[in-house]
């Protein structure tokens, strides 16, 4: 495969699943999380952020999010949080402090113990109102590149125009503290996170495999590619006619994403373990950590594991293939999917040649190909490649199209209970 092909891909999946990327976390309020993820050192030059508007625009909007409430939080400690120190003054306004009253009696006062407000002049504050000014400047950078969306400019616009009206109150001065040093302070931090996030951006964006801590936005590969799975799911269930509805405790506990159509329910989990799981306990203790995690797990009558792996590697998707088996048996699965972008032409042994023999035929075959287990139950092999066709929206196509094909077997219509023939010809697909 060359370098070229990789970093269509790459780039493709950014548009497809960057601004989904902030949808998928601030559906479980963990926003500032993700952003945090985000601050990484890109390995090679950023694209620019104009080339990127659709996600430099969601990230920009999540990172003057954080600041607003930050400042909220900030207010609102002024108003509610007390600090307990000694009052020195003649009359009691709190618990007398016998010794000190003792020392100053003379003067005609008394030492009393009490929570006194916290300081507005406090560094917290001092370097809030920075991190505001210039979270601000560089929030108004990015809203003249993205001029051209329109909307999404007057947003940001809407945003710049919140802040500064809620930090009006913020005291002006020079403060020694850092963002290194403000950990401490839950809404502190959060500011340090939006305004590296944005100055970060205003420098462009780019996607990895791996990369260390730093101060560009970086997304990693392999979690785009879980998210776009996961928008694909739920994308392909509205397709097969299902409305989606709030998870509750009656229809889908602990669920991410719910659908009804008529009576039927379908509920899915993503990236934790469920109760399903046969994993009961080891040495006589609870063994819930041991439980496998699926990438996704689609409960409805029937059940289906879904394990993505963005790699070509085919070491690295002959084990997907195993762990999607894994998952099918731990969690009593009728079937498993295992969906992967693109499998290059490296043997290395006989379970590798195998996986590479499969997906000679997914490419022969629509791509997809189904391992038949003599229990009835079925793996799914799906390609799905930002990479694929002339354009992102061309593999996005393919991509649903693929899913609806596998999930409406499952979700959809009634099970074929005929056994059906494993012949040279069939082994592989229906």
């Amino acid at each position: 495969m060359t370098v070229g092909v990789k970093e269509t891909r790459r780039r493709n999946l950014l548009l497809l699943a960057g601004d989904k990327y902030f949808r998928y976390y601030a559906k479980r309020r963990r926003i500032v999380k993700a952003l945090e993820k985000l601050l990484r050192e890109a390995p090679e030059d950023p694209y620019g952020a104009e080339a990127f508007g659709a996600v430099v625009a969601q990230a920009t909007l999540h990172a003057m999010e954080v600041l607003r409430r930050a400042v909220i939080k900030a207010r609102r400690d002024k108003l509610v949080y007390r600090e307990f120190g000694v009052v020195y003054d003649r009359d009691l306004v709190g618990a007398l402090d016998v010794a000190r009253s003792v020392a100053v009696r003379s003067s005609g006062l008394y030492a009393s113990l009490t929570y006194l407000p916290s300081s507005l002049n406090a560094p917290e504050y001092l370097l809030l109102r920075k991190l505001m000014k210039r979270s601000v400047k560089t929030a108004k950078k990015l809203a003249e590149l993205l001029k051209s969306s329109g909307q999404v400019a007057n947003e940001i616009n809407n945003k710049i125009r919140e802040v500064k009206r809620l930090s009006a109150p913020l005291p002006r001065g020079v403060t020694w503290l850092t963002c290194r040093d403000a950990g401490y302070v839950d809404w502190l931090r959060h500011a340090c996170v939006s305004y590296r996030v944005l100055r970060g951006l205003l420098r462009g964006v780019a996607v990895a495999r791996r990369a260390r801590e730093g101060l560009d936005v970086v997304f990693l590969d392999w979690r785009l590619y879980e998210i776009y799975i996961y928008f694909l799911l739920y994308e392909t269930m509205k397709e097969l006619g299902y409305a989606e509805v709030e998870c509750g405790p009656g229809l889908c506990r602990g669920g991410d994403l719910c659908f009804e159509r008529g009576t039927q329910r379908v509920c899915i989990i993503f990236n934790k373990p469920h109760e399903s799981s046969i994993v009961a306990c080891y040495d006589r203790k609870p063994a819930e950590r041991l439980r496998g995690r699926p990438d996704a797990m689609i409960n409805g009558g029937r059940r289906i594991v879904v394990e993505a792996k963005f790699s070509s590697e085919p070491q690295y998707i002959t084990l997907g293939r195993f762990k999607a088996m894994a998952y099918v048996y731990e969690y009593g699965a009728d079937a498993g999917l295992l969906v992967f972008p693109d499998l290059e032409e490296k043997r290395t042994d006989l379970e590798d040649e195998a996986t590479l023999e499969i997906y000679r035929y997914m490419q022969q075959n629509g791509g997809i190909a189904v391992v038949r287990l003599k229990d009835g139950r079925k793996i799914y092999l799906v390609k799905v490649d930002p990479a694929e066709g002339s354009s992102h929206s061309e593999a996005d196509e393919k991509a649903r199209a693929r899913l609806t094909k596998v999930l409406t077997k499952y979700v959809a219509e009634k099970q074929n209970e005929k056994e059906e023939n494993c012949d040279v010809d069939r082994i592989l697909t229906q």
